[in-house]
């Protein structure tokens, strides 16, 4: 059995290959046949060659990060430990930690964790990333079971929805009747428009730029209270108004790229308030940042890195729940074999075409 992927060759440069799939899964492991990968603004950055320049990745590689399949192939101490059998539906946690480095034994953030479609293709078979049409699953891969019946682009929206969950809530602490601004109106956040709205915050306000506007309409369907546009607003003066003065409770900042949001977030935030910061920037370092400002005025400032087994058992109720119009975010569905025009599209480069979630799908 071989498996059609699309391998990242070099900087903007995908190969479409057979890659043989294992016979049996490893010890611990499993086999996966993939129904759906999602796409967010990392794949756009990995096809750049910005995360290989950052290191976090080496040529060849196939990636995809935001998987949905079925089990095709289980270890059966896999299967037992997990309860799932082959032939299941399952989300695939994108990044894997290893259980054994000092953070997980504490109960943190793992320093030594396995990231889908970041290993490269001269390891093992390969098959580590979703834009293909089956993957190998490492042990300890966290694998949560998903309805049937939704659909494959309805499914694959776990993972965005996960760090709605994990950053304005898990990470930023948000609570009820508490304020919130999130910077950035794509998928994550979007997403976090949701996880504010199902964690109870009071005020939930969003920025974007003037060609985001139906994403900020968007936003406002989800719960969003205020939608700024950030061209033509001073953002934490709108801010300041909005809340009479006081500051918002935890800002999420989910922009890439970008500083200026990263700025009004610490002018916007409010003393002893909370940043999380979700938007690479590329490896850039930010020119003048108000460091004096953060630890005057108490700040905490945290990093969000993926989402947490949690954060997507959250995300998947919430799908599974019906209560909101999440086909509203599809906008694209594409096979493998296009998947170059996709991160084209999603970075901004295809005239006419203004993507909001894309599912890469094997046939």
């Amino acid at each position: 059995m071989d498996a059609k992927a699309a391998v990242l060759v070099g900087d903007r440069t995908f190969d479409i290959r057979r890659i043989p799939a294992p016979d049996a899964p490893a010890p611990g492991g499993a086999i996966l046949q993939v129904e759906g990968c999602g796409m967010c603004g990392t794949d756009v950055e990995q096809y750049e060659g910005q995360v290989a320049r950052m290191g976090q990745m080496t040529f060849p590689v196939i990636p995809g990060h935001e998987i949905i399949g079925r089990l095709a192939a289980v270890d059966a101490a896999t299967a037992t430990r997990m309860g799932l059998k082959e032939g299941d539906r399952v989300a695939v946690l994108g990044v894997s930690p290893c259980g054994a480095c000092a953070s997980c034994r504490a109960g943190g953030g793992c320093m030594d964790s396995f990231a889908y479609g970041f290993r490269s293709l001269n390891i093992g078979s390969g098959l580590w990333g979703g834009f293909a049409e089956y993957m190998e699953l490492a042990p300890r891969t966290r694998l949560n079971p998903i309805r049937e019946d939704l659909s494959i682009e309805d499914a694959l929206l776990f993972n965005p929805l996960a760090a709605g969950f994990d950053w304005p809530v898990r990470l930023g602490g948000l609570g009820v009747g508490q304020s919130v601004l999130i910077t950035g109106s794509g998928q994550r956040g979007l997403a976090s428009v949701l996880g504010a709205r199902e964690a109870g915050a009071e005020q939930i306000i969003v920025t974007g730029l003037r060609r985001d506007a139906a994403k900020l309409e968007l936003a406002r369907t989800f719960g969003a209270t205020a939608a700024l546009v950030a061209e033509d607003t001073d953002v934490p003066a709108a801010v300041r108004e909005l809340t009479k003065g006081r500051g918002v409770d935890v800002v999420v900042e989910t922009t890439p790229l970008a500083f200026q949001p990263v700025k009004d977030a610490v002018s916007a935030v409010k003393s002893g308030g909370t940043i999380v910061l979700g938007g690479l920037k590329g490896g850039h370092e930010m020119p003048g940042f108000p460091l004096d400002e953060v630890m005057l005025r108490y700040i905490k400032v945290v990093g969000a890195r993926g989402s947490s087994e949690w954060a997507a058992a959250q995300a998947i109720r919430l799908v599974e729940s019906g209560r909101y119009p999440l086909h509203l975010m599809h906008s694209h569905t594409l096979p493998i074999d296009q998947v170059e025009h996709a991160c084209r599209m999603l970075g901004g480069e295809v005239a006419g075409e203004t993507p909001l979630h894309i599912s890469i799908v094997p046939n």
